[in-house]
């Protein structure tokens, strides 16, 4: 698959994407659930290396407003399979539109991931590590606390927020968002309830300043009052990883970005001493110094730390 190279532009392992990817084989593939919703992946086979890291499959979720094929997931998905893991980037029901228009209904994600270990077993591959960016680390995380798959040996997670609503509320609050965080749970409520997930009233709402100080399209938010509810609301434990983390029974690698502008640099040690208290196996708190939210321009630090821990779970 062609790519145009990213040059980083900060010191570190220079990934190309483009001209060190030709040694992996990627194929699309896609994947049903229990729902009977049908998802989209790809597929990172390298040619060549180690037999022990080929043998442990990675799958790869996106974070808020991404998929399976841009942004984090790309570079991180073409950068393990670099170094010789197979990996699998896929959609949920949370990527792109389904954001926009209603479907993305964070709390069945489970049903996503779930479906996406069983294609990886179906696939012949008995040791899997689960890795999610932002939103999709939350996914992750809660997954494997709720679910325990078989098989599944580890989770790593990037750019962890400790609560996606807190997140928002304090990025809203400090911009000055409009509408407030307290207004859109009033209207949610009064057009959701009392079912918020089939309400016919659910309609798309745009917040201004939610990401940056200006009042451009660029720095505006566009939901649905359902998707919102359920990712966002102030109702929402899956969304919730300090409340989610304490149930994860394999080893968690949490690596953060050391300038993230959307989040508090005190959410990476919570979660990491709330993985501890409730008896994770090995905890690796991680940060990428200088690095913003997607970590743009320090790609090749992100994947060297996430293939040093990924190593940690390969078996000779």
């Amino acid at each position: 698959m062609p790519h145009g190279p990213i040059a980083p532009r900060a010191p570190g392992r220079r990934v190309r994407f483009g001209r060190d990817d030709r040694a992996i084989v990627t194929r699309l593939l896609t994947f049903d659930t229990q729902d009977g919703r049908r998802w989209d992946a790809l597929l990172y086979r390298p040619r060549r290396g180690e037999p022990s890291r080929r043998r442990l499959a990675v799958v790869v979720v996106h974070g808020s407003v991404g998929n399976y094929l841009t942004g984090v997931p790309r570079k991180v998905s073409f950068g393990l399979a670099g170094a010789g893991f197979t990996v699998l980037s896929i959609n949920t029901r949370m990527a792109n539109y389904g954001v926009f228009f209603g479907a993305g209904l964070m709390h069945k994600t489970p049903l996503d991931i779930d479906a996406a270990v069983d294609l990886v077993r179906r696939l012949g591959y008995r040791r899997i590590a689960l890795c999610g960016f932002s939103m999709g680390a939350t996914m992750v995380t809660n997954y494997q606390a709720q679910v325990h798959p078989e098989n599944v040996v580890g989770v790593c997670t990037m750019a962890h927020p400790a609560s996606l609503p807190i997140s928002l509320r304090r990025r809203w609050e400090r911009l000055g968002a409009t509408p407030s965080y307290e207004q859109v749970t009033e209207q949610a409520r009064e057009k959701l309830m009392p079912d918020p997930e089939s309400s016919p009233n659910d309609r798309i709402f745009v917040v201004r300043r939610a990401v940056g100080p200006s009042d451009a399209p660029l720095d505006a938010e566009i939901w649905t009052y359902r998707t919102w509810w359920f990712s966002r609301g102030p109702d929402a434990p899956h969304a919730e990883s300090r409340q989610q983390i304490g149930g994860v029974s394999v080893p968690i690698a949490i690596i953060q970005a050391g300038h993230d502008e959307l989040m508090d640099a005190s959410e990476g040690p919570e979660l990491a001493g709330l993985a501890r208290m409730g008896g994770a196996p090995a905890v690796l708190l991680d940060s990428i110094p200088g690095a913003s939210h997607v970590f743009d321009g320090y790609d090749g630090q992100l994947i060297d730390a996430a293939v040093g821990w990924l190593d940690t779970l390969v078996e000779s």
